[in-house]
């Protein structure tokens, strides 16, 4: 068993860094770099000392190949559940501010559900959105700022074979959101000028 538990120990298993404030676009900055012998069920918690919301990105392999990636919005902290050797983790500050952040990683296994989020804003052409579907989506829920355009905004599914396959209203979409499925993109159908966003559910 020891020979085991020190094969899977990891280089590195926390790490913290300020993200400096908002500027114009995203800027994703490493967070933590960490490899190990052989793989196991490891248990990522990201988390903001300051109280505020910023974004992970997070890759790893359970072998020696380039392995897997998903993208996690993170209101205040967040735990993710992979099967890996090496995790690279990467976070980006989603508020007006010095955002401090940090990550622990431990060896157990746990199920966990996160969220990725989409957002814009519509232009007075109300022109229709296409929201590319992200790595292990399972539902998605669609809400605009200003609540009397759901009605008249629509949620439409595309295959990948870019073929239409369902329509939702928006005032009519299930609690837990639209199933993804076998979905290419999402494109929403807009009634006017506001903000919007499209929350992802991830099962990882």
């Amino acid at each position: 068993m020891a020979g085991t538990s020190c094969g899977t120990d990891l280089s590195t298993r926390s790490d913290g860094r300020d993200l400096p404030a908002w500027s114009v676009q995203l800027k994703m900055l490493p967070l933590l770099d960490a490899d190990a012998p052989a793989a196991t069920w490891r248990i990522v918690e990201a988390f903001s000392l300051s109280d505020l919301p910023f974004e992970l990105h997070l890759s790893w392999s359970a072998g020696s190949g380039a392995g897997a990636e998903c993208k996690v919005t993170v209101a205040r902290s967040v735990r993710v559940c992979v099967y890996a050797r090496g995790l690279r983790i990467r976070a980006g500050n989603l508020a007006d501010a010095t955002n401090r952040v940090g990550v622990t990683v431990a060896d157990a296994y746990a199920v966990t559900e996160n969220q990725w989020e989409v957002t814009g804003e519509v232009d007075e052409q109300a022109v229709a959105v296409d929201i590319p579907v992200p790595p292990f989506a399972r539902r998605v829920r669609v809400e605009m700022a200003d609540a009397t355009q759901l009605p008249t905004t629509t949620i439409k599914v595309y295959d990948g074979l870019s073929t239409h396959r369902s329509t939702v209203d928006g005032d009519k979409q299930p609690a837990e959101g639209v199933p993804i499925g076998g979905a290419r993109t999402v494109e929403i159908d807009p009634s006017g000028a506001t903000a919007w966003r499209a929350v992802f559910t991830l099962s990882l």
